[in-house]
């Protein structure tokens, strides 16, 4: 009998408090780590997004070709943010089974035993392995963290901190989710979407941006509720992968055939927001797309109620002085928000980011003090997006 079984009769069940989006690392070879796992200790950070006294992790080798041999996993609270540094008091063993090794077979996921462990909202967690043997190909995690993972031969778990010899990059790899033992009325919202959920921009050097500054909407978002007293309940799970289109199949899989997987396969979700399908209106010819994604959309409703989650639709951003920019694209663009904003669409409410940042002077682009001629991702916007959602849509 699981713990869940058991304690069916409970006011308490487990919710997902952080969780992304996971993918090929090796789609892009910057994204994959300096030196090959196997043999190394990787320090991961994460920010779950509620409190909690009792926690779980879910890990995934869907992509790989062989299998994860984990010696150890343990966790503990980072001092500062872009540093390597635990604090030892709060370190901690992650085990699988009672064992403190296990494996994640190759196309597979588990969960970790329960841990009895003090998390507190927006305080960053260091999830620390050392991996006796990782594949070196067709590594599974995310591209995208926009948060610094620290890498160091050799065993080293309960360092308190790594030295000059450690490496970085901003991807996870193998985390798929982290959920918490919590009151029967709390809830996940997933955001589903592209890179602008991803957060794109919010770590580029060349507008004085780093890594870990926890700046896309979707933080923000987690950022209110938690100041909300009514919503301190209602945790945040961030879906979005980089250039992920709902039709194609680059950089991983479609967003229609990860929908499913992203949506259900985290605890606890009440809620999910589509921030979707910008990059299927790249250069547009004609308007045929709209009848290509419009069922698609209809899908991701149908998969939602069937499974008693609200969702809501964020309809598509402006994009008029991007790249991707043609007039059948913004007509498309301009028939699907008409369907998600109507009562026909099935959704159960609208976010309106597109209107906040659009140019009022121009509608079919984004704010320049938005954008910084980009013209696709709203860079400095991204605030302003968590702050017109109206979170008596998650009380």
């Amino acid at each position: 009998m699981t713990e869940t079984e058991a304690c069916a009769d409970s006011p308490y069940k487990w919710v997902s408090t952080w969780g992304t989006a996971i993918e090929k690392c090796d789609i892009t070879p910057e994204a994959m780590p300096c030196i090959p796992l196997g043999g190394t200790t990787v320090r991961q950070i994460i920010r779950p997004t509620t409190t909690g006294s009792r926690m779980k992790l879910r890990l995934s080798n869907e992509y790989g070709g062989s299998d994860v041999k984990i010696s150890s996993l343990h966790v503990a609270k980072q001092v500062k943010a872009d540093e390597s540094a635990i604090d030892p008091a709060t370190d901690k063993i992650v085990t699988v089974g009672g064992s403190e090794s296990f494996i994640i077979p190759k196309g597979g996921r588990i969960e970790t035993d329960a841990v009895i462990y003090d998390v507190n909202a927006l305080e960053n967690l260091a999830l620390t392995a050392y991996f006796a043997e990782a594949p070196e190909t067709d590594v599974t995690g995310h591209r995208c963290a926009r948060a610094t993972t620290y890498q160091i031969k050799g065993n080293r778990v309960t360092d308190k901190s790594f030295d000059e010899s450690e490496t970085r990059t901003t991807s996870w790899f193998f985390l798929a989710d982290v959920s918490l033992w919590v009151p029967a009325d709390s809830r996940a919202v997933v955001c589903f979407g592209d890179s602008i959920t991803d957060g794109y921009g919010t770590d580029a050097l060349y507008l004085g941006r780093r890594p870990d500054s926890y700046t896309r909407w979707v933080d923000y978002f987690a950022k209110r509720l938690q100041s909300n007293e009514p919503t301190r309940h209602v945790s945040v799970v961030n879906a979005g992968i980089g250039g992920n289109s709902m039709l194609g199949a680059w950089p991983t899989d479609a967003g229609k055939d990860r929908f499913e997987r992203d949506l259900l396969e985290h605890d606890g979700v009440g809620y999910c927001i589509v921030l979707f399908g910008v990059n299927d209106l790249e250069k547009l010819s004609d308007t045929e797309k709209y009848y290509l994604l419009k069922p698609e959309y209809e899908r991701m409703v149908a998969i939602a109620h069937e499974n008693g989650i609200k969702i809501y639709a964020a309809p598509i951003i402006p994009f008029g002085n991007s790249s991707h920019y043609s007039e059948s694209s913004e007509t498309v663009r301009n028939m699907l928000n008409a369907w998600m904003r109507s009562e026909e669409s099935g959704f159960d409410g609208v976010i309106e980011f597109a209107n906040v940042l659009a140019d009022p002077a121009d509608s079919k682009c984004i704010l320049e003090k938005y954008t910084h001629s980009d013209g696709l991702h709203p860079y400095d916007g991204y605030e302003a997006m968590a702050e017109i959602i109206d979170l008596k849509m998650f009380e």
